[in-house]
């Protein structure tokens, strides 16, 4: 919400200073006009009503083609960046709600109402003897006299002075562009590659059917036959198939820990229903469980929270694992949900099982009221396990869908001897000593896996990180778009203000022309004034940079876990040619365009 508001007074601010800087150029051009006016008896009221209405006329024709041209650019924009994610789903249909319109419309007449109330102001306030002689000086600071003449570059900075309410809102637009780009470079360059694929994927390759990967129920995954031979095609570092238990099995919890899991989907009235219909021995309750067996090689996978796993590698082991939901940073949010490391838990396995009707004791049928149904065990049997860990099962290896109850992790051999050999290969992963390897597994699997009906999918870090590619590249894209219309509105600013310098002074230059200061010097001390403006622009970037650099990757860090900040002025420093360039070429085309007008013809035009 923060990223949002700060994004949206960005867009303000940034929409204000265009806006306002067009208007303030109009009023400068104009000002011995309301000073005639003035004379002639226009109130400044009505001189605020005429700017004000110059502006709404602006909006009438400036928001529709505005607001068609923003339509036709998220037309093109949104696929692309749709297809650049995993969000894109085949077909992207742009909405035309008028909501949308409507509030575009309101945001952007704000906008402009908010930048030209000052200039309005200033054509209200100003005198037609000032009108007169205006040159855009905001000061009247008695100046020191100098016996060792003028120079140029000293001209050009005193310039700057003139109008300090202007030179700083130009360098603050250009700064922007500059610092903006800065915190995008900062932004997609923190994106840690290695975290967002270590949490995609847990290995570099996972194999399994496509029923596993989209979350589907079968009586079979992948076979110990297709594990053979995948194995044999491949080079593997490390190698190891998961199970899925194919057979009934429930873990006795409190009742206050499930009824903690179902108060997220149910009401109080709901939860007290649904716990009165399910088996109870004492405090504790039967609840839905999704027990995974490993192989050996596995464990190595989980992440410990708690605890230690090497109980269950030992052989005829009574050990179990509780996998535990961490959140992004590792922490685990709800400590008081989970058994405790050394707690003896009791598992129920069952052959069968089936509803009936707790009034009557029959199967139930379709019309039994759900208040009434009870879920009875055939060939039900107990299994005392003790919680060794509480662990963090990567989702990549794990069954993929959660449910009401805990999740846990057994050995092998202790999962088969316990379910009576219903543990069933779910998938299989493995790892690869170098790229090379890699390279020939994925291009093994990728041929393996071809076509519509392939019985095998797979997962690989190459994969992810093509995805993770992917969403770089959609920042930078959104990214790029907004630090090039920020650094358009900055350039536009400069532009600005340069044409208004050199409209309001061309009295003042004239007259310095006309007592001996050729056009070269002139064309000169302009420059000057660019590249003033533009250095400062590159130092406010500087400074503002150190500022909100760290205050903008503590706010990134917390909203994308996979981001690491890393201080950076590089961008910065790599846009100061730039500027030096813009600072020097857009004097000169100003002052080439101003030029072509005589001395004689300019001091009658100023008059």
């Amino acid at each position: 919400m923060v990223a949002i508001s700060a994004f949206l007074l960005l867009v303000i601010f940034t929409g204000y200073l265009i806006i306002y800087n067009i208007f303030q150029i109009s009023v400068a051009g104009d000002i011995r006009f309301y000073g005639l006016l003035k004379t002639i008896g226009t109130t400044p009221r009505q001189l605020k009503r005429i700017i004000r209405q110059q502006a709404l006329l602006l909006c009438l024709i400036g928001i529709p083609a505005g607001l068609l041209l923003g339509y036709g650019i998220g037309a093109v924009l949104v696929p692309v960046v749709l297809r650049s994610t995993q969000l894109d789903a085949g077909i992207t249909t742009i909405s035309t709600s008028p909501v949308i319109f409507l509030g575009s419309m309101l945001f952007a007449l704000l906008t402009v109402l908010l930048s030209c109330s000052k200039p309005g102001k200033m054509a209200a306030r100003v005198s037609p003897v000032e009108a007169a002689k205006y040159t855009d000086a905001m000061q009247t600071k008695k100046k020191q006299r100098s016996t060792r003449g003028a120079k140029l570059h000293q001209m050009a900075f005193a310039n700057l002075g003139r109008n300090k309410k202007k030179t700083v809102l130009v360098v603050v637009s250009l700064a922007l562009s500059v610092t903006l780009f800065n915190a995008l470079c900062a932004f997609v360059g923190g994106f840690s590659m290695e975290k967002y694929v270590s949490s995609m994927t847990c290995a570099d390759f996972i194999v399994s059917t496509p029923d596993y990967f989209r979350f589907t129920e079968a009586d079979e995954f992948i076979t110990p036959e297709q594990i053979e031979e995948i194995a044999a095609n491949t080079k593997a570092s490390l190698s190891g198939t998961g199970y899925a238990v194919r057979k009934t099995a429930y873990l006795w919890m409190t009742e206050d820990a499930l009824r903690q899991n179902y108060a997220r989907y149910e009401n109080t009235e709901q939860l007290d229903s649904h716990m009165s219909r399910m088996e109870h021995r004492g405090n504790m309750v039967m609840g839905d469980t999704r027990i995974e067996a490993l192989d050996n090689s596995l464990f190595d996978k989980l992440q410990v929270f708690d605890g230690d796993i090497s109980p269950m590698l030992k052989p005829n082991n009574n050990a179990i694992a509780i996998a535990v939901s961490l959140d992004d940073y590792g922490n685990l949010p709800n400590p008081e949900y989970y058994p405790k490391v050394g707690d003896t838990i009791t598992a129920t396995y069952a052959d069968d099982v089936k509803y009936i009707d707790s009034r009557t004791g029959k199967l139930c049928t379709e019309d039994t009221p759900e208040e009434y149904l009870q879920a009875k065990l055939y060939g039900a049997r107990d299994v005392e396990y003790t919680v060794c860990a509480l662990v963090e099962l990567p989702y990549s290896m794990s069954y993929r869908y959660g449910g009401a109850g805990y999740d846990a992790v057994l050995s092998v051999d202790t999962a088969q001897r316990d379910s009576g050999g219903a543990a069933i290969p779910m998938l299989y992963l493995f790892d690869t000593a170098d790229e090379a390897d890699e390279a020939e597994a994925e291009q093994y699997l990728s041929k393996l896996t071809a076509g519509e009906f392939s019985p095998l999918m797979y997962e690989s870090k190459a994969t992810a990180r093509s995805e993770f590619a992917q969403f770089r590249q959609m920042f930078l894209l959104i990214g790029g778009i907004l630090c090039a219309i920020i650094g358009l509105v900055g350039l536009l600013n400069f532009f600005n203000a340069m044409m208004t310098g050199i409209l309001s002074r061309r009295r003042e230059f004239a007259v310095l022309q006309a007592v001996g200061m050729t056009n070269r010097q002139l064309k000169t001390m302009l420059i000057y004034e660019g590249l003033f403006y533009a250095m400062s622009s590159v130092a406010a970037a500087f400074i503002l940079s150190l500022a909100v650099g760290p205050l903008a990757g503590k706010m990134l860090g917390s909203m994308f876990w996979f981001f690491e900040y890393r201080f950076t002025v590089l961008p910065v420093l790599l846009t100061i040619p730039v500027f030096l360039l813009l600072g020097w070429l857009i004097p000169c085309m100003m002052y080439d365009n101003a030029a072509k007008c005589s001395v004689v013809e300019q001091l009658r035009d100023a008059q």
